[in-house]
């Protein structure tokens, strides 16, 4: 094992790292299946330490620096099961991989997507002065001044430099460095201090360290969005899990096609020296098989593949006919404890994909291995701890569970138009549940009328979940998921008392909106715009033109009252404009307002500030219509949700049906996640004021 340098203190161990005068890692030659070697650079526990607090820092980078949507891997809450959901019903997949992928990413490449990332600071790390030369004399260098790590200090900390000497890299740290006087735009080259960068190795990502596959995500971030613009524009899905890329379409693609997407993606890795692998370039078409990530991605929901399925029933199968015991000495385990991590490890993917199927031959191997309850495994999926439990079947909780992951993805049945505006006339009306849970609830079960977790029927109804009792799952503020029932699954208990109307016709029309009640929603919603850099203005326009948004063109300030008598305005730069016409009636006005905030948190316009909604802006003319289509029908339907739980006689559907295409169905592009989170948000907006760091941080 390698040293772990306990002689040096921190500062002197960070210095030895950045220095490459120490090598802080133990390596771990592992053969490959398919012949070769593939080298592990586990970090020692000292610096492995650091790497962690790196990487908590890392998680925490405002949105704009975090990886692409397209890549999946090493970020918590998505799985191998979410990426390949992003590909079912292919007709065809591509599977292309990159060579050689962590051993490419350079240390320079590493110094790049972390120049940004960091907080410099107060003071600069190093000023201009003179400093002692090569030769004993004097000249213009730079003398650091700072105590703070900087960019390449951390990019050192985060890569491992081979034993042997190999191409530097132009200001890695070594050598001379150009720098340019503000007041003349003068360049000097100027002699770096040389107390620390002495070593002439450039570093790599290791395989092995907590940071490395995060990082990975950082560095192919704008080579993610140029491979997705590229995908789109041939009408493909793209997806990227480590070195494996994937692309899928629901049509043929052609030969050629291929080709020309080949051709595109070696172009966008070239900025990182990167090449694909040739020999793993895969193309799968009806007749073969069409996976990702060795999950089926050929019809409606993910599948195992068969062979998979056969690895599991053979233990499963194997222990029953010949006993634990023999079958754990024919499979060549060292104990039952070995042999029990490989099954349940198997199982645990086996949930992810196909809960129901891996549910029942859990249970059976959990009855052939007689786990004693203190060791009954735990299964997580997508973060969801799911322990055993005698009183919730987990099984249901499982089916239910795969099915909220596949309801948003595809809701295809929502795409005609009667279908679709039924559903926004169901979520405005729902009012106890914000629209995204409203539209969950829908979606499993459209006839619902009110839901409520188990234990709540029976505190505050008496009432009890009635056998077969279907569960829905929704989404809980503090928490990933809960478990409800509808009122048409539950049966009274002797002395109920009888329901109240909210729960017997929770979406019947109750009153008409009131003038104050409007007034209030606009207040509110204008104090909660300023920390999103939104300045709203009221103009004179013809009563035909209601509102529009753009970006601010103006680098002004947009201020925000304080909470309190007395208290200071809170100040943000301006960057997006909205202006609705003050001469329409008060709830078109807000009516207005909420479908301009619609195109702004769905992306219309570009990306949020910090970590607030993305940018799905028009990327390629060919698809002007379609994206128009989809802005309407986005910024429409969120305008109408929220109308609708101040109005519930508010008829908006005209509008959207007008976007649809000549089968009256909707767009493809429009994002039913997105959409409902807006209009969740927009709702809170109206409520009350939000305080400003949990506006910057809402996540559609």
């Amino acid at each position: 094992m390698a040293d772990d340098f306990a002689d040096l203190a921190p500062a002197q161990f960070l210095e030895a790292i950045v220095s490459g005068s120490i090598y802080p890692y133990t390596e771990h030659r592992i053969p490959k299946r398919r012949g070769g070697i593939r080298t592990l650079h586990a970090p020692i526990p000292r610096l492995s330490r650091i790497q962690q607090e790196i990487l908590t820092c890392l998680e925490a980078l405002p949105a704009r620096l975090q990886p692409h949507p397209a890549a999946f891997a090493y970020r918590s809450g998505r799985s191998v099961a979410d990426c390949a959901a992003v590909h079912l019903r292919a007709h065809t997949v591509i599977r292309l991989d990159i060579a050689d992928f962590f051993g490419n990413i350079r240390e320079r490449h590493v110094h790049a997507a972390l120049k940004d990332a960091w907080t410099r600071p107060t003071e600069r790390e190093y000023r201009i002065d003179l400093v002692e030369d090569d030769h004993g004399g004097q000249e213009i260098g730079l003398r650091r001044t700072g105590r703070t790590l900087g960019t390449y200090a951390m990019a050192r900390l985060v890569t491992v430099s081979p034993p042997e000497p190999s191409e530097t890299w132009t200001n890695r740290g070594t050598g001379r460095r150009i720098v340019r006087l503000e007041a003349t735009g003068q360049d000097f080259s100027v002699h770096r201090p040389s107390l620390v960068y002495q070593h002439t190795r450039e570093g790599f990502l290791p395989q092995g360290a907590p940071t490395s596959g995060y990082l990975s995500n950082m560095v192919m971030r704008e080579v993610d969005a140029a491979v997705t613009n590229l995908a789109e524009s041939m009408q493909l899905r793209y997806t990227r899990y480590s070195d494996d890329m994937y692309f899928s379409s629901r049509r043929l693609v052609r030969h050629d096609d291929v080709d020309r997407l080949v051709a595109g993606v070696k172009r966008a890795l070239v900025s990182l020296g990167m090449k694909l692998n040739a020999k793993k370039t895969y193309v799968a078409r009806p007749g073969a098989r069409r996976s990702v990530l060795g999950i089926l991605v050929d019809g409606p929901t993910p599948r195992l593949t068969r062979e998979y399925k056969r690895r599991i029933t053979n233990h499963v199968r194997g222990a029953a006919a010949f006993g634990i015991e023999q079958h754990r000495d024919h499979q060549k385990f060292k104990d039952l404890a070995a042999l029990d991590a490989h099954v349940t490890g198997l199982l645990s993917f086996a949930h992810v994909v196909e809960p129901g199927w891996a549910d029942k031959q859990l249970t059976d191997w959990k009855r052939l291995r007689r786990i004693p309850e203190q060791e009954e495994p735990v299964i997580v999926q997508h973060g969801l701890e799911l322990p055993w439990d005698e009183e919730v079947e987990v099984s249901q909780e499982n089916l239910a569970k795969a099915s909220i992951d596949d309801l948003v993805r595809g809701a295809q049945r929502y795409r005609s138009s009667s279908e679709y505006l039924h559903m926004l006339e169901f979520v405005g009306r729902f009012k106890r549940y914000a629209p995204f849970n409203a539209m969950v609830v829908h979606i499993q079960r459209p006839g619902a009328r009110y839901v409520l977790p188990s234990s709540e029927w029976r505190s505050k109804y008496r009432r009890v979940l009635k056998p077969g009792a279907q569960p829905l799952l929704i989404f809980q503020p503090r928490g990933p998921y809960m478990l409800v029932y509808d009122v048409g699954d539950t049966e009274a208990l002797p002395g109920a008392w009888p329901l109240p109307k909210a729960i017997t016709a929770p979406v019947s029309v109750s009153s008409r909106a009131d003038e104050r009640d409007v007034a209030e929603l606009w207040h509110n919603t204008e104090t909660n715009l300023a920390p999103l850099g939104i300045r709203l203005t009221l103009v004179d326009n013809a009563a035909s033109s209601c509102g529009r948004t753009y970006p601010s063109r103006s680098r002004g300030f947009v201020e925000r009252p304080g909470s309190r008598p007395g208290d200071r305005s809170e100040t943000y730069p301006t960057l997006f404009e909205i202006e609705v016409n003050r001469n329409l009636p008060r709830l078109d006005r807000y009516a207005t307002l909420a479908h301009e905030l619609g195109h702004l948190f769905c992306g219309h316009l570009g990306a949020g500030p910090g970590e607030t909604w993305p940018d799905r802006r028009l990327r390629s003319s060919s698809e002007a219509t379609n994206v128009h289509a989809r802005n309407e029908v986005e910024a429409e339907s969120i305008a109408y949700m929220v109308l609708k739980r101040v109005d519930p006689e508010v008829r908006m559907g005209d509008y959207i049906t007008g976007h649809l295409g000549p089968d009256q169905r909707v767009p493809e592009l429009v994002a039913l996640n997105l959409t409902f989170k807006a209009a969740g948000l927009i709702i809170e907006m109206g409520k009350k004021r939000i305080p400003a760091s949990k506006l910057q941080k809402a996540k559609k």
